[in-house]
């Protein structure tokens, strides 16, 4: 009788945890597209923020990069507004850092006044040091958090982090402002959001 117990305990033990391992899957491994995955959340500074949508940008029908974006509000009127939010991209061409900023720096102009851009000169000025030379299969992201600002991030490792929501609003309107570097990539990450269902589209 012993030993039949013995046995039922050591199954029911080997279930609780084949249960557990598939939960934890489910949590960490929430979304995959060409081959990339991204967590269902990103948490900083104790905010906790979900995964809303994932894109996947072309050129010239090679695959440049997979983005994905994640908040901690997803029904927010302004996507621009004071709460938290990420960009999380991974590449698969090399990119050289200062490429990427003088590219920001461009789109950033796009879509603020100049009024706006010249009062943020000293902030832009300190981004290009934190752009850094990009490889195949880096992950590079941007996570603004109220009172502490926009974080340069590398591989996991912080680059730097530029204060203030003005500098932030001018640097994610260049991913979901109203005039973004890719509208596709925008609907994509974020007028996709409530939905963690990836979808490869190719984007020209």
């Amino acid at each position: 009788m012993d030993q039949i117990l013995s046995i039922a305990k050591t199954k029911q033990v080997i279930v609780s945890v084949v249960v557990w391992m598939g939960l934890m899957v489910s949590v960490s491994l929430a979304a995959e597209i060409s081959g990339v995955q991204f967590s269902e959340f990103y948490q900083n500074q104790g905010i906790r923020m979900s995964l809303q949508g994932t894109g996947l940008k072309t050129m010239l029908f090679f695959k440049a990069f997979v983005a994905g974006y994640y908040t901690n509000l997803p029904n927010a009127a302004d996507p621009l507004g004071e709460f938290s939010k990420r960009i999380e991209v991974e590449y698969f061409v090399n990119i050289p850092g200062k490429k990427l900023n003088n590219y920001t720096i461009e789109q950033m102009k796009a879509n603020i006044s100049e009024e706006m851009f010249q009062s943020l000169s000293a902030q832009i000025k300190l981004m290009g040091e934190y752009f850094v030379d990009l490889k195949k299969g880096d992950r590079f992201a941007l996570t603004y958090i109220p009172g502490r600002g926009t974080e340069f991030s590398h591989n996991g490792r912080v680059t730097g982090v530029i204060p203030g929501l003005a500098f932030a609003k001018a640097l994610f309107s260049v991913w979901i402002g109203e005039k973004p570097f890719d509208p596709q990539l925008k609907e994509q990450i974020y007028g996709a959001a409530h939905s963690l269902k990836s979808e490869e589209r190719v984007i020209s």
